[in-house]
Protein backbone atom coordinates (compact mmCIF):
# COMPACT_ATOMS: atom_id res chain seq x y z
CA UNK A 1 0.00 0.00 0.00
CA UNK A 2 2.76 2.30 1.10
CA UNK A 3 4.70 1.83 -2.48
CA UNK A 4 1.10 2.47 -4.41
CA UNK A 5 0.94 5.81 -2.28
CA UNK A 6 4.74 6.54 -3.61
CA UNK A 7 3.81 5.37 -7.11
CA UNK A 8 0.61 7.76 -7.02
CA UNK A 9 2.68 10.69 -5.23
CA UNK A 10 5.47 10.43 -8.16
CA UNK A 11 2.84 10.56 -11.01
CA UNK A 12 0.99 13.48 -9.57
CA UNK A 13 4.01 15.08 -9.41
CA UNK A 14 5.47 14.29 -12.64
CA UNK A 15 1.78 15.93 -14.24
CA UNK A 16 2.04 18.67 -12.21
CA UNK A 17 5.61 19.51 -13.62
CA UNK A 18 4.45 18.90 -16.93
CA UNK A 19 1.67 21.17 -16.54
CA UNK A 20 4.21 23.89 -15.04
CA UNK A 21 5.94 23.61 -18.31
CA UNK A 22 3.17 23.55 -20.83
CA UNK A 23 1.68 26.65 -19.11
CA UNK A 24 5.34 28.74 -19.12
CA UNK A 25 5.24 27.63 -23.21
CA UNK A 26 1.93 28.91 -23.67
CA UNK A 27 2.87 32.56 -21.60
CA UNK A 28 5.47 33.14 -24.08
CA UNK A 29 3.87 32.64 -27.27
CA UNK A 30 1.29 35.50 -26.98
CA UNK A 31 4.19 37.53 -25.90
CA UNK A 32 6.48 37.22 -29.30
CA UNK A 33 3.00 37.34 -30.91
CA UNK A 34 2.48 40.41 -29.59
CA UNK A 35 6.19 42.00 -30.77
CA UNK A 36 5.84 40.43 -34.54
CA UNK A 37 2.17 41.69 -34.71
CA UNK A 38 3.54 45.13 -33.47
CA UNK A 39 5.80 44.85 -36.18
CA UNK A 40 3.80 44.38 -38.78
CA UNK A 41 1.43 47.03 -37.94
CA UNK A 42 3.95 49.46 -37.72
CA UNK A 43 5.39 48.39 -41.38
CA UNK A 44 2.34 48.34 -42.98
CA UNK A 45 1.03 52.08 -41.71
CA UNK A 46 0.63 54.17 -44.93
CA UNK A 47 2.84 57.46 -45.34
CA UNK A 48 1.35 60.70 -45.24
CA UNK A 49 3.73 61.78 -47.73
CA UNK A 50 2.36 63.92 -50.61
CA UNK A 51 3.03 62.41 -54.08
CA UNK A 52 6.04 64.83 -54.52
CA UNK A 53 9.30 63.99 -57.16
CA UNK A 54 11.76 65.88 -59.24
CA UNK A 55 10.24 67.39 -62.09
CA UNK A 56 12.23 64.54 -65.15
CA UNK A 57 11.91 66.86 -67.94
CA UNK A 58 12.10 70.93 -69.11
CA UNK A 59 9.00 73.06 -69.35
CA UNK A 60 8.60 74.77 -72.69
CA UNK A 61 9.50 78.45 -72.67
CA UNK A 62 5.29 79.23 -73.70
CA UNK A 63 3.66 79.04 -70.69
CA UNK A 64 -0.40 79.85 -70.92
CA UNK A 65 -2.84 81.44 -68.66
CA UNK A 66 -6.14 80.14 -67.33
CA UNK A 67 -9.34 80.46 -69.40
CA UNK A 68 -7.69 80.64 -72.92
CA UNK A 69 -7.88 77.74 -75.68
CA UNK A 70 -4.60 76.01 -76.73
CA UNK A 71 -4.16 74.51 -79.91
CA UNK A 72 -2.62 71.13 -79.63
CA UNK A 73 -1.39 69.68 -83.07
CA UNK A 74 0.74 66.66 -83.88
CA UNK A 75 0.63 64.12 -86.23
CA UNK A 76 -1.26 61.67 -84.32
CA UNK A 77 -3.74 64.07 -82.54
CA UNK A 78 -5.11 67.41 -83.19
CA UNK A 79 -6.76 68.89 -79.64
CA UNK A 80 -7.87 72.16 -77.81
CA UNK A 81 -7.17 72.36 -74.38
CA UNK A 82 -8.29 75.12 -71.68
CA UNK A 83 -8.24 75.44 -68.26
CA UNK A 84 -11.26 77.03 -66.90
CA UNK A 85 -10.12 77.92 -63.03
CA UNK A 86 -9.31 75.92 -60.13
CA UNK A 87 -10.88 75.93 -56.87
CA UNK A 88 -9.31 74.20 -52.85
CA UNK A 89 -11.58 71.18 -52.09
CA UNK A 90 -11.94 70.71 -48.24
CA UNK A 91 -13.35 66.76 -49.17
CA UNK A 92 -16.10 65.23 -47.63
CA UNK A 93 -16.60 63.28 -43.98
CA UNK A 94 -13.45 61.53 -43.38
CA UNK A 95 -11.93 61.68 -46.93
CA UNK A 96 -9.81 64.28 -46.84
CA UNK A 97 -6.37 65.94 -47.52
CA UNK A 98 -3.34 64.79 -44.97
CA UNK A 99 -2.40 67.33 -42.32
CA UNK A 100 -0.29 70.59 -43.07
CA UNK A 101 -1.91 69.79 -46.96
CA UNK A 102 -5.04 70.97 -49.37
CA UNK A 103 -6.56 69.49 -52.39
CA UNK A 104 -6.43 71.63 -55.54
CA UNK A 105 -9.05 71.02 -57.88
CA UNK A 106 -8.23 71.94 -61.93
CA UNK A 107 -11.25 72.56 -64.17
CA UNK A 108 -10.28 71.59 -67.88
CA UNK A 109 -11.93 71.60 -71.13
CA UNK A 110 -10.71 68.90 -74.29
CA UNK A 111 -12.16 68.97 -77.27
CA UNK A 112 -10.78 66.71 -80.36
CA UNK A 113 -10.48 68.34 -83.61
CA UNK A 114 -8.98 65.40 -85.31
CA UNK A 115 -10.20 62.42 -87.23
CA UNK A 116 -9.60 59.47 -84.26
CA UNK A 117 -10.43 59.01 -81.07
CA UNK A 118 -8.00 60.16 -78.13
CA UNK A 119 -7.59 58.41 -74.64
CA UNK A 120 -7.16 61.09 -71.89
CA UNK A 121 -5.40 59.52 -68.69
CA UNK A 122 -4.70 60.55 -64.63
CA UNK A 123 -1.23 60.10 -66.41
CA UNK A 124 -1.47 63.32 -68.95
CA UNK A 125 -1.90 65.83 -65.93
CA UNK A 126 0.57 66.74 -63.59
CA UNK A 127 1.43 69.81 -60.73
CA UNK A 128 4.30 71.93 -60.33
CA UNK A 129 5.13 74.27 -57.96
CA UNK A 130 7.64 77.57 -57.80
CA UNK A 131 10.94 74.42 -56.59
CA UNK A 132 9.40 72.68 -59.57
CA UNK A 133 8.46 69.84 -57.07
CA UNK A 134 6.24 67.46 -59.20
CA UNK A 135 2.86 65.93 -58.09
CA UNK A 136 0.55 63.82 -59.40
CA UNK A 137 -2.75 63.26 -59.52
CA UNK A 138 -4.62 62.70 -56.27
CA UNK A 139 -6.96 59.96 -56.88
CA UNK A 140 -8.27 60.03 -53.49
CA UNK A 141 -9.95 63.58 -54.13
CA UNK A 142 -11.01 62.63 -57.44
CA UNK A 143 -13.14 59.99 -56.20
CA UNK A 144 -15.38 62.68 -55.20
CA UNK A 145 -18.76 62.54 -55.94
CA UNK A 146 -18.14 66.48 -57.12
CA UNK A 147 -15.45 66.11 -58.86
CA UNK A 148 -15.83 64.56 -62.27
CA UNK A 149 -13.07 63.48 -64.18
CA UNK A 150 -12.00 64.68 -68.09
CA UNK A 151 -10.41 61.36 -68.19
CA UNK A 152 -11.68 58.49 -70.66
CA UNK A 153 -12.15 58.28 -74.29
CA UNK A 154 -12.60 61.23 -76.62
CA UNK A 155 -14.28 60.65 -79.92
CA UNK A 156 -13.85 62.99 -83.04
CA UNK A 157 -15.33 65.85 -82.48
CA UNK A 158 -16.38 65.26 -78.84
CA UNK A 159 -15.80 68.00 -75.69
CA UNK A 160 -15.15 66.41 -72.09
CA UNK A 161 -14.90 68.86 -69.01
CA UNK A 162 -13.84 67.67 -65.93
CA UNK A 163 -11.39 68.62 -63.44
CA UNK A 164 -8.14 66.80 -62.18
CA UNK A 165 -7.45 67.12 -58.33
CA UNK A 166 -3.86 66.95 -57.14
CA UNK A 167 -2.64 67.49 -52.87
CA UNK A 168 -0.17 70.25 -52.18
CA UNK A 169 1.31 71.03 -48.85
CA UNK A 170 -0.47 74.72 -47.53
CA UNK A 171 1.38 77.75 -48.68
CA UNK A 172 3.00 76.31 -51.96
CA UNK A 173 2.79 78.98 -54.59
CA UNK A 174 3.47 79.41 -58.24
CA UNK A 175 1.28 76.45 -59.42
CA UNK A 176 1.21 75.55 -63.23
CA UNK A 177 -0.53 72.88 -64.53
CA UNK A 178 1.26 70.38 -66.78
CA UNK A 179 -0.97 68.69 -69.46
CA UNK A 180 0.80 66.02 -71.51
CA UNK A 181 -1.70 64.67 -74.33
CA UNK A 182 0.91 62.40 -75.95
CA UNK A 183 1.89 60.68 -72.32
CA UNK A 184 0.77 57.00 -72.87
CA UNK A 185 2.56 57.05 -76.54
CA UNK A 186 5.35 58.35 -74.74
CA UNK A 187 5.70 56.28 -71.59
CA UNK A 188 5.32 53.77 -74.22
CA UNK A 189 8.31 54.07 -76.18
CA UNK A 190 10.57 55.67 -73.84
CA UNK A 191 12.55 52.84 -74.08
CA UNK A 192 12.94 53.23 -78.22
CA UNK A 193 14.48 56.34 -78.57
CA UNK A 194 14.03 56.68 -82.32
CA UNK A 195 10.05 55.89 -82.26
CA UNK A 196 9.96 58.58 -79.09
CA UNK A 197 11.59 60.69 -81.21
CA UNK A 198 8.51 61.07 -83.26
CA UNK A 199 6.57 62.33 -80.76
CA UNK A 200 6.16 65.32 -79.30
CA UNK A 201 6.59 64.72 -75.61
CA UNK A 202 6.68 68.24 -74.46
CA UNK A 203 3.97 68.97 -72.18
CA UNK A 204 1.58 71.91 -72.30
CA UNK A 205 2.22 74.46 -68.90
CA UNK A 206 -0.91 76.77 -67.83
CA UNK A 207 -0.36 78.77 -65.16
CA UNK A 208 -2.56 78.74 -62.17
CA UNK A 209 -2.13 81.44 -59.77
Amino acid sequence: MNQFLKALMGWIATITLLALIAACSSTERPHNTSESTSAENSSSQPSEETALKPLPLSLPKTIHDIDIPISIKDKNLDLEFKVNGIREHQGKGVIKPNQGQKWIVVSTTITNKGQSSQTISVVSFGLIDSKNNQYEVALLAGALDDVQSPTGQLSPGDEQQGEVAFEVPEGTKELKLLFKPNSINCEASSSQQKSSETLNCEPIVVKLD
